[in-house]
């Protein structure tokens, strides 16, 4: 068996950002900060692969879409596969709860909204070397809430409306606001969550906002289409009643 690679936390950062001037003006600003240091940025997903390799950053913060939709979110999947994986924070303008479901699954550590204060997104990064994670959502506008990402889940394990209640999760929704915006009985999305929590191998919610989810989330087998169908239906019109 290869040996484990480990190393200090030196707080090497690498910024991923597809736009040259908002790059730019996040580099300038970790660099005027102590305790932390930029080794490089990127543009991309395939530069900021290459950077990660060559830099070996504790940290990697990206943007949600780079060059293409959700690249960022892909990136988070691949820099996790490393030797030694990076932190990872996702700094983006989207807060829909599909793309949050995904950079959760997909290996992010923390999410930090761009309407943030920037004392935030430092005190996120100061965390994150803590090792606390944080989902800032920031000041979100009222109904992007049923907004989705068009991008498949990890492994295919949620289906869009389990995407959907997740991102809300993430949000620190009750279940009471959950069926609310959603329009569902709360029993609906008391099974949703249990549902979700259980196919993420996660035991409560505090658990499931540590952002700590195993690499290999155990899902149950699915089931026949048509006992499938069934399900889905009667989920819909609230809870298994038959």
């Amino acid at each position: 068996m290869a040996p484990v690679m480990t190393r200090e936390r030196s707080r090497r950062i690498v910024v991923v950002d597809p736009f040259p001037l908002s790059r730019r003006a996040l580099v300038g600003l970790l660099r005027d900060r102590d305790g932390g240091q930029v080794v490089g940025e990127a543009g991309s997903r395939q530069e900021a692969l290459e950077e990660c390799a060559l830099r070996l950053p504790d940290v990697v913060i990206t943007d949600i879409d780079l060059l293409g939709p959700a690249d960022g979110i892909r990136l988070c999947e691949q820099v996790k596969r490393l030797a030694v994986p990076p932190l990872v924070l996702v700094y983006s303008g989207t807060a829909a709860p599909g793309a949050l479901a995904e950079c959760l699954t997909h290996g992010a550590d923390s999410f930090v909204h761009r309407t943030a204060p920037v004392e935030r997104l430092i005190s996120a990064i100061d965390l994150l070397f803590e090792g606390k994670p944080l989902w800032y959502f920031g000041e979100l506008t009222p109904g992007t809430h049923t907004a989705t990402l068009p991008c498949e889940t990890v492994n295919g394990l949620l289906t869009p409306r389990e995407q959907q209640i997740l991102g809300l999760l993430l949000r620190r929704h009750s279940n009471e606001e959950i069926a609310e915006d959603l329009h569902l009985a709360r029993q609906t999305v008391k099974n949703y969550v249990s549902n979700i929590l259980q196919k993420l191998g996660v035991s409560s919610r505090r658990e499931l906002l540590t952002g700590k989810i195993p690499t290999q989330p155990a899902a149950r087998a699915p089931l026949p289409g048509r006992a499938r169908d069934l399900v889905a239906t009667r989920s819909e019109r609230g809870g298994n009643r038959p």
